[in-house]
């Protein structure tokens, strides 16, 4: 299987049309700058009196009115409720150091909370944790507000009580641990007095977040970008005599929920060369430009990706457990993309993944269609009707004029796999588009690839697709041509012990129509496709490569083909279809670049064999590849 590989022409094409055209496309709404005070202090009181806070880049969060693309919104918490006094709040951004400092101006006529769920003014925020394990990484909670009944509070006097915090670095019935309070601190200033009849003019607070404790440093030269998003919640009239006036409404930046990775987050940007005084904020490139193919014959979908206009679209792989490869993608990518290995036993163990995941994706726009297509390599590929079992390829993307409760865009899944009678298959969205003639989708099976038959060798198979946008909400003509979506590897591998059956998830951006991120793509009409070069591929080196061992079926003698980052001394491993070490052999001083090995299976009985294939380097360097699969037939 090929690793993180590109062409030539590829790459000076993409930092090219990279460079030419981000500044056509419209601002980024989901991108904020966070300038630094140029030494300025800020002392957490809630009453903005420094001058850096007049300076500070903000955003403007209006109940009724999206806060920014792809995935602002807003909402009444409970149904029927009028909103008598709606949002309307303004957020600024600070640094000082490695220290965040946020400023929420927040008019209101009524203000507090009570004990029951969804009664208060709040602040709900989240921030991904870059010291989490895991992929995608973990969002950290921030919950400040008038939530009286988080503490189990059962005082009866509630009226000018300040805010409690909640949420990672929340309180206890005892307080804040000074750790804590290190990491986030906050000050309310309210213009009125919180729990009681009488009508308030607003609540203002500064809030302090040490960034280092959560794995960003902005202090570097090229500083840091923070995830972050939030919802400012607004009870009204919740202590007044007349209950029908009572309401609970919210709006958000990106997402509204502090502890899950659902929606989108914000970016905010923040560097030391961006300060109070250093002018205008950069602007930010979107994270994909997807070219166009106007100049170019439209392919046609047979899952045969060999017409040169391919070989000119945008182009990512992806690869089940490749830290490496995660780490090259784009914007906050290589935080939001991840993985994810079903537990089909139901007992909380996971079986080895002995045959991972590998695509390459690639995308291209022509008139009103954006073409999709994906490589898969797969060693079994098997059908099933089981989600957590299937293979194949989901293509999620937002609907443009479709938009859920919360008002915030609804993605559609885009799914291509393999069903019960082992036949490709169109799920989710894409079968209402497919029978109303909008999207068409080819699969083609690669090399001598049988799908439901785990006892042979399977090379992968091919998807094509070719999707109306109109159909997605976008005007003719493709309006401002943005793009909001991700891509899912489903992989499930099927063995004659069920005990090691299993099914994994490894996405770029976007799990599903709900998880986790969005990169901000633009469809850029004048990054042409024209006169391509089908230039030889040329590895990058950050992982080993295998390419397949010859023949395969064999007796009892087989080449095993591999490519090699760096010299070093090469370690071969073999397992049977449970997983137990049957062989093992060391190859000294091994040089970069493509190398052989032949196996002698003399010994073994029929079956499926596995390899794996180590190397460690004189540097003290060391790379473990992906399972390889043969299979041994006497």
């Amino acid at each position: 299987m090929k690793r993180c590989s590109i062409t030539i022409f590829l790459i000076f094409s993409f930092i090219l049309l990279t460079t030419a055209a981000f500044s056509q496309s419209i601002k980024r709404q989901d991108v904020v700058w966070a300038r630094s005070t140029a030494g300025e202090k800020i002392t957490l009181d809630g009453k903005f009196t420094e001058s850096a806070w007049a300076k500070a880049d903000s955003i403007v969060i209006k109940y009724g009115k999206s806060a920014g693309l792809p995935t602002s919104g807003w909402k009444a918490e409970f149904q029927g409720e009028a909103c008598t006094d709606p949002i309307n709040a303004v957020v600024k951004f600070l640094v000082d150091g490695n220290q965040l400092y946020l400023a929420f101006s927040i008019p209101d006529s009524s203000i507090g909370g009570t004990k029951d769920w969804a009664r208060w003014d709040a602040i709900l925020m989240s921030i991904k944790d870059r010291t989490s394990s895991g992929s995608p990484i973990s969002p950290a909670e921030f919950f400040y507000g008038w939530y009286l009944g988080a503490l189990g509070d059962t005082a009866t006097n509630w009226v000018g009580r300040p805010p409690v915090y909640s949420g990672t670095y929340g309180e206890t019935s005892t307080g804040r641990t000074p750790a804590k309070i290190a990491t986030w601190e906050a000050a309310t200033f309210v213009d009125g007095i919180a729990n009681d009849n009488l009508p308030d003019k607003g609540w203002y607070t500064e809030m302090r977040i040490d960034l280092s404790k959560l794995g960003y440093d902005v202090t570097k030269a090229d500083g840091d970008v923070i995830e972050l998003n939030f919802s400012i919640w607004d009870g009204d009239n919740l202590y007044g005599s007349d209950p029908s006036v009572i309401c609970e409404t919210r709006a958000c930046w990106q997402s509204p929920w502090g502890n899950v990775n659902q929606n989108n987050t914000g970016r905010v940007y923040s560097k030391p060369s961006v300060t109070i005084n250093s002018g205008a904020v950069p602007d930010v490139a979107p994270d994909v430009i997807i070219p166009s193919g106007a100049n170019s014959a439209a392919p046609v979908i047979d899952g045969s990706l060999d017409e040169p206009v391919w070989k000119g679209a945008y182009t990512f792989n992806i690869a089940w457990d490749d830290t490496t490869l995660r780490k090259s993608y784009p914007g906050i990518g290589p935080y939001m993309s991840g993985q994810y290995q079903a537990d089909l036993a139901g007992n909380g163990i996971k079986p080895a993944v002995l045959d991972p995941s590998f695509a390459t994706i690639k995308m291209f726009f022509k008139d009103n269609y954006l073409y999709f297509g994906a490589d898969v390599n797969d060693q079994i590929v098997q059908g099933t009707e089981t989600y957590d079992k299937a293979d194949g390829v989901l293509l999620t993307l937002a609907h443009r004029s479709d938009y859920s409760i919360e008002n915030i865009m609804n993605f559609k899944e885009l799914r291509v796999s393999f069903g019960q009678d082992n036949a490709a298959h169109a799920y989710g969205f894409l079968p209402s588009l497919v029978d109303s003639g909008y999207a068409t989708y080819a699969v083609k099976l690669k090399g001598s690839t049988t799908v439901g038959v785990n006892t042979d060798v399977d090379s992968g198979y091919v998807i094509e697709m070719k999707i109306d946008l109109t159909k997605l909400g976008y005007p003719s003509g493709l309006g401002d041509h943005l793009l909001f979506g991700g891509v899912n590897l489903l992989d499930g591998d099927s063995f004659d012990d069920a005990a090691n059956n299993y099914g994994t998830r490894t996405w770029w951006f976007r799990e599903n129509a709900g998880q986790q991120a969005t990169p901000w793509m633009y469809m850029d009409p004048k990054s042409l496709i024209t006169g391509v070069d089908k230039t030889k591929d040329v590895i990058i080196p950050n992982s080993i490569t295998l390419k397949g061992n010859f023949p395969n079926p064999f007796n009892p003698t087989t080449k095993i083909k591999y490519s090699l980052p760096f010299a070093g001394d090469v370690v071969i491993s073999f397992y049977n279809g449970i997983g137990q070490n049957v062989a093992k052999t060391s190859v000294k001083s091994v040089l970069a670049g493509t190398n052989e090995y032949n196996f002698n299976a003399y010994g073994l009985a029929s079956g499926v064999y596995f390899y794996q294939i180590k190397v460690n380097g004189v540097s003290g360097r060391s790379l473990e590849s992906n399972m390889g699969k043969m299979l041994l037939l006497k």
